[in-house]
């Protein structure tokens, strides 16, 4: 059931998917914050510079916040573990193997740091990312509230926002008890009282994703507001209830 609620909130970060730094934001949902150090940048390291670096990704989720950062080495992963563990000082000090993936972890001054390095053509590729606290100050939210949308008996599971190319989106995944076509007119109700419209109009006389066979989908897509907002809504029917996941922009990229 959880692979339902967290695919759409996968998509948000380019593939490869880093499934296991994401699972590993349980260990940080509990407990209190503590003050962050400064960061280490790896990109800029010495030994690591030359290494081709994507722009920083971060993603704040109940209790904590994801940063990470996707790279390219000249060297195969093993080469390129050792020396990101060398740079690293003391932040990695576990590793494992799982099948081509080589990845390593470790805890530094209170933040887990994560690496991921697999095979790549010119020699590896991989992501690093550093999970740290979040306390409520710190959270960035985009001012949009889902529940709003969602219908009342609905059942929150997933909540994240994130912080990509200097904007702050959010997604919200909910388990709707009842029937597709139920929630569906429940969440089209929402969306249009609240002033939000189809982008398109969806199905255009094809079924979305889960939904019941031979019936046009009247929610699912993408919507926007006057002020420039964008949301995309995903439903996903389940036996007896509804997976509703709603993915926020304040303003859509130009």
């Amino acid at each position: 059931m959880k692979s339902c609620f967290l695919r759409p909130f996968l998509r948000l970060l380019s593939s490869p998917r880093p499934s296991a730094m994401l699972s590993a934001v349980v260990l940080l949902s509990v407990g209190p914050s503590v003050a962050a150090p400064p960061l280490w940048d790896p990109a800029r390291a010495a030994g690591l510079a030359a290494w081709t670096w994507a722009a920083p990704q971060g993603v704040d989720l109940p209790g904590a916040r994801l940063r990470m950062r996707r790279f390219r080495a000249p060297m195969a992963p093993a080469d390129a573990a050792r020396q990101l563990a060398r740079a690293g000082a003391s932040r990695f000090d576990r590793v494992q193997f799982s099948g081509a993936v080589l990845s390593l972890s470790g805890v530094y001054e209170g933040q887990h740091w994560l690496a991921q390095l697999r095979p790549a053509d010119d020699g590896g590729a991989g992501t690093i990312g550093l999970l740290s606290s979040l306390g409520p100050a710190d959270r960035r939210e985009a001012g949009f509230n889902p529940a709003e949308l969602a219908p009342v008996d609905a059942r929150p599971v997933l909540r994240a926002s994130s912080r990509l190319a200097g904007a702050t989106g959010l997604v919200a995944s909910y388990l709707c008890p009842g029937s597709y076509p139920r929630v569906a007119a429940a969440v089209r109700r929402a969306l249009w009282v609240r002033h939000w419209r189809p982008v398109a109009v969806p199905g255009a006389g094809a079924a979305a994703p889960g939904a019941v066979k031979g019936q046009a989908d009247p929610v699912a897509g993408e919507w926007a507001r006057p002020d420039g907002a964008r949301l995309t809504v995903h439903l996903y029917a389940r036996a007896d209830a509804v997976t509703l996941t709603f993915w926020h922009r304040p303003k859509e990229s130009s």
